[in-house]
């Protein structure tokens, strides 16, 4: 079983990392003006096994000239290793040109090197979040983005099965929201320093305001009365973070309910064109939940930088 959850984990960071490299490749159209990706590229085809092969063929091929074909025509040892090393580097780096330009226009060499490039970025651990409540709701969601993209794999090729493959791409955006959201939230009820201060400075605001009402020196008064701010300013942000994290806990709730409704409803979709407009919906509400996510995600990062 172990192995099984592990393969559904690796089967989800792939989609996810497809995901990725499309909304990049969306984001940044003109890829190859850029000398860093086009050197991503060229340094991406030169090590390929392909070109390994080609770089030897022409080596054999420089070999096969100086040893066993210019002999033949009678020319002096020093003068056909010569003319085969020229014959062999001009037609060898022809086609090593030719070969290095095929990979810059290659769709699938660009998706191979933005894939290498954003996978260091891409995270997707759920065995990683400690709290179980929140590990659940991972594996919930987990359980049905599978169950979607097997639904969806079993569909007919077609019109229908491209939108629904776009729907399939949608819930993937969404599963990552989920692990991204559980996540931080983990990662902040793990946080002993927040714990401690949701504790410590009410009772520290409390105890400044007592001795401000004792105090009767102007400049005490003043250093009271800027630290009594300072706290509450931080307390004000740590309230606000706790309030994210239990929207974020609601909100992961209401997800799981959604992805449910999601897969139940995928289900009852027909093979007819005619359809599109129930996925349309589909792929809209699962769009509108993904970015709720996202923006819970932002602001918990938001609160907690600031």
């Amino acid at each position: 079983m172990p192995s099984i959850r592990r393969e559904l984990e690796q089967r989800a960071l792939r989609a996810i990392l497809e995901n990725a490299v499309e909304n990049y490749k969306q984001q940044h159209t003109d890829l190859l003006k850029n000398p860093s990706f086009r050197n991503t590229i060229l340094r991406y085809a030169f090590f390929k096994p392909a070109n390994a092969i080609l770089i030897a063929f022409f080596i054999a091929a420089f070999g096969c000239l100086a040893l066993f074909i210019l002999p033949f025509l009678g020319l002096p040892f020093w003068l056909g290793t010569v003319i085969a090393l020229l014959a062999t580097l001009v037609a060898g780096g022809v086609a090593e040109v030719y070969f290095l330009y095929r990979n810059l226009k290659d769709e699938k060499a660009h998706a191979q090197a933005i894939a290498e490039m954003l996978e260091p970025q891409v995270q997707f651990k759920p065995a990683e979040i400690k709290d179980k409540s929140l590990g659940g709701k991972v594996d919930k969601a987990l359980e049905y983005w599978s169950l979607i993209d097997d639904t969806v794999q079993k569909a007919p090729k077609g019109i229908l099965r491209d939108r629904l493959l776009k729907t399939t791409q949608e819930v993937t955006h969404w599963l990552q929201a989920v692990y991204n959201l559980a996540e931080r939230v983990d990662r902040f009820r793990e946080n002993k320093v927040i714990e401690r201060d949701l504790q410590t400075v009410p009772t520290a605001i409390e105890n400044y305001r007592a001795k401000l009402a004792l105090e009767d020196n102007p400049e005490v008064r003043q250093q009271l009365e800027r630290t009594i701010a300072d706290k509450e300013r931080q307390l004000r942000t740590l309230e606000s973070l706790q309030d994210s994290m239990e929207k974020a806990d609601y909100q992961l709730e209401s997800t799981i309910s959604s992805l449910g409704t999601i897969y139940s409803q995928l289900l009852l979709v027909g093979t007819k064109d005619e359809e599109a407009s129930r996925l349309n919906r589909l792929q809209e509400e699962i769009s509108e939940q993904a970015d709720r996510l996202e923006d819970l995600s932002e602001a918990m990062d938001e609160v907690y930088m600031n």
